[in-house]
Order: C-alpha cells, then structure tokens, then sequence
C-alpha cells in the first residue's frame, strides 16, 4: 500500500523543535510523501485530511505502525479549526483544490508544501502566492522530476546542444507509471 523508502524508518524520538506536520490528501501520492518524509529528523505527523475513509485510515494506520498517532479529519478546514501547533502542511489532494487549501493553510501560518500543479487557475496560483507574501510563510511546489537527471540530459545534450528536434515550440509528456493500490 505504501512504497518501500530507502531508510523509511522515523527519525529519533521528537525534539522540542519538531516539526508538527499535516497531510492533506492521503491517497497515493500523499502516501508517497509521507512515507519519505518519515526519516527527517524532526518531522512528525500530527494530523490527516481526506475525504475518503479508507485513505484517512490507510494513512493513520501506517503511522501508527511507527508508533505515530495522527488526528484524522474528513474536511481539511476542521484539520485547521482543530489542530494547535502545527508548522506545515503538505498538500496532495485533486488539483482542482490546491489553491483552495494552500491559501487557507497559509493564512492559519503553516508552510506549505504543494503538488504540482500549483492550481487549475492562473487566479489560483496568484492567490498562493499573495497569501505566501502576505504570510511570510514558505510555499513550495512539487516539482521534482524537472531535476531529474534523465530530463536534463535530453533537456542540456539532446535539444539544447545536438539540435535534435530544431526549433521546438511546444511539447507533449506524460509520465506513465503503474500504481497498485
């Protein structure tokens, strides 16, 4: 149900500076990035969001086999009526409600970390990052695979120096990987 991270076992016991944590979508990718999250030293999962049931207790049930209980909540606004000390959130719920909660999360002072996309609207996006300016708080978005090396190299030595494709005015990608849940 969860993939096997190199290392996945927690950090230590919590400092006094943890990290308290809330994860907003627990489904696949939320999973993913919880799991990875798991062994940074003072990261601690506090709470879990999602509309789904099973994912909520997929999620905490995961957690709690490293000894971490987690608050679950159906609807992330009651995560953050509810939930003291908090830090951060990391966000992985559909696209069509990153905006949404991102500025909602920023605005009750937690640093977010984002799935890509950023938001479905280019509004959206400008709302997170008025209310990231507004906040002070640390807003990042998930894109990784642009620093992955096997993109940079067709990037840096196929279009850039060999010229393969001439003039390139747009293109079309998409990942496909098989997840089993």
């Amino acid at each position: 149900i969860l993939p096997s991270v190199r290392g996945a076992e927690p950090a230590a016991a919590p400092a006094a500076d943890a990290l308290h944590v809330a994860l907003m979508g627990a489904g696949v990718q939320g999973r993913v990035l919880m799991s990875a999250s798991l062994p940074i030293p003072g990261v601690r999962f506090r709470a879990i969001a999602d509309v789904w049931d099973r994912a909520r207790r997929v999620a905490a049930s995961y957690l709690r086999s490293y000894d971490i209980v987690a608050n679950t909540y159906s609807d992330y606004r009651e995560l953050l009526e509810k939930e003291k000390g908090l830090h951060a959130a990391i966000i992985a719920t559909p696209d069509g409600v990153h905006a949404e909660q991102a500025v909602a999360c920023l605005k009750a002072g937690l640093h977010v970390y984002c799935e890509k996309p950023m938001a479905g609207t280019l509004e959206g996006a400008r709302a997170m990052v008025r209310a990231a300016r507004e906040t002070g708080r640390l807003l990042q978005i998930g894109y990784q695979r642009r620093s992955n090396p096997r993109y940079r190299h067709v990037a840096e030595n196929l279009l850039r120096k060999a010229k393969l494709t001439g003039r390139l005015t747009a293109a079309d990608a998409q990942w496909c990987q098989a997840v089993a849940e």
